[in-house]
């Protein structure tokens, strides 16, 4: 599991427990877009966020809003580490596989235990019965309550994981505006790009190319955090890189602030 030392610029939107990173930094954490990771400070305060790939985001930052900022006790520009969060499948398998070994461990404790009080007893030892009942109660109880922390884990490792799924319900259709647009296309497809559209934060949009017609994606102004998410050019997807020339007619879905998403439409459309 690696880790990275980044520098916190804060994001002018709220995070709601998300931050923004460049998509190469994802290979260097060993994690995926929209996936958890630890942020954590010198100081020792530490936060779980989940990080969204966005190639406009400078090398070697992560954008966090302000409120998480105030979490961390960390001004805007410091320094804070970025490692992989354990995923929960992974903790509930660590907690188990732990909890395993102390209840084998305890039992052969109870066993060494027994097997000494029936030596004694063969060397006529004055403990009773009734002791050695007691000795094998005791370390009963003694291995419910060293397990009983791993249980309480596991417990509340199966109840995030429940709250994650049920964080990642899909979401219902977009702006009859868009649901017009989507209409044009395969199932498939309409599926991928409400899913893409719905990720994240910000509003979205649609809009048709005319006044930038001729002129290619890398060529455009883009406000900072807002994307081209799509290009449908009648009843196909188009790719969208830097090179993806704009032609009349395209259909282009947007993402992000809601200003910065009227100024693209208005440079597409004119």
């Amino acid at each position: 599991m690696e880790e990275v030392t980044l520098q916190a610029v804060k994001r002018a939107m709220p995070g709601h427990g998300r931050a923004r990173i460049h998509q190469k930094l994802l290979s260097i954490l060993g994690v995926d877009d929209q996936t958890e990771v630890e942020v954590s400070t010198k100081a020792g305060a530490t936060l779980t966020l989940t990080v969204f790939a966005d190639d406009l985001v400078e090398d070697g930052t992560i954008r966090i809003s302000g409120e998480d900022l105030k979490k961390l006790d960390m001004p805007d520009g410091g320094q804070v580490t970025v490692k992989r969060k354990i995923p929960l499948d992974e903790q509930i398998k660590i907690a188990a596989g732990a909890a395993t070994e102390q209840i084998k461990g305890g039992a052969h404790e109870l066993g060494t235990k027994i097997t000494d009080t029936a030596e004694k007893f063969q060397k006529g030892a004055s403990e009773t019965a009734q002791q050695v009942e007691i000795k094998a109660k005791e370390l009963s109880e003694k291995v419910k309550t060293e397990t009983k922390p791993i249980g309480d884990k596991i417990s509340q490792a199966a109840k995030s994981s429940a709250d994650a799924i049920r964080d990642k319900l899909p979401i219902g259709k977009m702006s009859p505006k868009i649901e017009k647009a989507l209409s044009g296309l395969s199932a498939d497809d309409a599926r991928n790009i409400r899913n893409l559209l719905s990720s994240g934060e910000g509003i979205c949009e649609v809009s048709q190319v005319a006044f930038a017609s001729g002129r290619t994606v890398g060529n455009l102004t883009m406000p900072p955090e807002t994307k081209i998410i799509a290009i449908q050019r009648k009843d196909q997807l188009v790719a969208v890189s830097p090179d993806t020339l704009l032609k009349d007619g395209d259909v282009a879905y947007i993402k992000g602030p809601e200003d910065a998403v009227g100024f693209v439409t208005r440079m597409l459309e004119g």
